[in-house]
């Protein structure tokens, strides 16, 4: 049989807190809370946690922190092979716990009895296999993404209520849903300049561009995501790229040789001078007096300023900031609020961008985003709920012939679904 080398117990205790090193970049741990448009996503987090205590952060991708073992083995006392081995075939649990995630229904009765009936475990296999690409190819299944997409993004539903001037919140995530039912690949999701503001009516999906004027880039340039991550100087609608597509929260970089700076230790590969501070700065990112803020913004600041032209309601105005810096009164934020002049912008350190569409491209291309969007399909079929929030990490060797087969297979998504699905980890019991 094929393993994943953990047991579900060691991928539970894999997800233990661990402390780091950073800052919060928002008004709340959890990207559900803070000042979102969207009144159905004001589902919040604690706040930042005290200065000494240990947060627990998910690592790149949503992989559990280096400091944790990633040994299916030991994480149960040596006891991980024991109880994958105790585990049984049961394709009718199998069956009923697929339908419901990918059609929302349960299976109906020729279904169960087909596999009921089956007289060996290899027919029963094949029964299954046909039920899973049954529902794969279902209109149901088109629903469920979408939801999938809605419950990642956190975008509410459509049956929330959207105040007059505001964007539609649900074309991202029927979007993302479009990509993946359309078996393109995942990176279309972020890296498309057309057709991004899609439909979904009878069963059918209807085309559309977004119009609110940004330079299109699949769901970072939706006026929904801009509008429900609406925030100063658009350090929210960071968070919603790191926290969604790679699975972890800031800081999102660290140097192999940190330094002893004010009460802490600066992490960041960054130049530290390469963000805004000092005492005449409107904001200090410099400051080193509790928690070093530059670890997280020396990231967020090279990225944050292209995100700045987009208003409340998610239209891009070219050339005029629309977010605010948060001084007393607030003011609206300028270049020099985030860098200081000579620095560009950028995806990481060493991966420099010019504009919306070339950090999307810089995106699509890091590894850990593509983790990340296995490791988010294993968290929805084994229902252990979101990565980042619920700290629902999962070690890599459980997820890493999906993400080579997710990378070498065109990065179609629905492809790694079915495969997941059948997996010999989802049928036993």
């Amino acid at each position: 049989m094929r393993r994943t080398g953990l047991t579900m117990l060691a991928v539970a205790l894999a997800s233990s807190a661990v402390a780091v090193i950073g800052c919060s970049s928002g008004s709340s741990s959890t990207l559900g809370g803070g000042t979102g448009q969207n009144g159905d996503n004001g589902g919040g987090g604690s706040g930042a946690s005290p200065a000494g205590t240990a947060t627990p952060q998910p690592g790149p991708g949503g992989t559990p922190p280096a400091s944790e073992s990633g040994d299916g083995g030991g994480a149960d006392g040596g006891n991980g092979n024991a109880i994958l081995d105790a585990r049984v075939l049961d394709y009718g649990e199998a069956l009923r716990t697929a339908s419901l995630k990918l059609v929302g229904d349960l299976p109906t009765l020729a279904q169960i009895q087909a596999i009921a009936s089956a007289a060996t475990p290899a027919a029963q296999a094949t029964a299954y296999a046909a039920d899973i690409d049954q529902m794969l190819a279902d209109p149901r299944f088109t629903t469920q993404m979408i939801q999938y997409w809605r419950d990642t993004f956190k975008t509410g539903s459509p049956y929330s209520p959207v105040a007059k001037g505001s964007p539609s919140y649900d074309t991202a995530a029927t979007f993302a849903a479009m990509v993946v039912v359309d078996d393109r690949p995942y990176t279309d999701i972020l890296t498309a300049s057309t057709g991004t503001c899609p439909t979904f009516a009878n069963g059918t999906f209807t085309t559309a561009s977004c119009t609110n004027g940004a330079p299109t880039a699949g769901v970072l340039t939706d006026p929904g995501i801009m509008s429900q991550y609406f925030e100063h100087m658009a350090f929210r609608r960071m968070r919603f790229i790191q926290e969604t597509f790679v699975c972890s929260p800031f800081p999102a970089e660290y140097s192999a040789t940190p330094e002893p700076m004010g009460q802490s230790l600066y992490t960041s590969p960054w130049d530290f001078d390469s963000i805004a501070g000092g005492p005449t700065a409107p904001i200090n990112f410099q400051d080193t007096s509790a928690v070093i803020c530059a670890n997280c913004h020396t990231t967020l600041n090279h990225m944050a300023p292209l995100f700045g032209y987009f208003d409340a309601n998610g239209k891009y105005v070219a050339g005029q900031m629309q977010v605010q810096t948060p001084v007393t009164p607030a003011v609206t934020s300028q270049l020099s609020d985030w860098l200081p002049a000579g620095q560009g912008f950028a995806w990481r350190n060493g991966t420099p961008v010019t504009d919306i569409p070339s950090l999307a491209q810089a995106i699509a291309a890091d590894p850990d985003v593509a983790t990340c969007a296995v490791n988010r399909i294993w968290d929805w079929a084994f229902s252990r709920g979101d990565i980042v929030n619920d700290l629902a990490t999962v070690p890599t060797d459980v997820t890493a012939s999906y993400v080579t087969d997710f990378t070498t297979g065109g990065l179609k998504l629905k492809a790694i679904i079915r495969e997941i699905y059948t997996s010999d980890d989802f049928v036993r019991f």
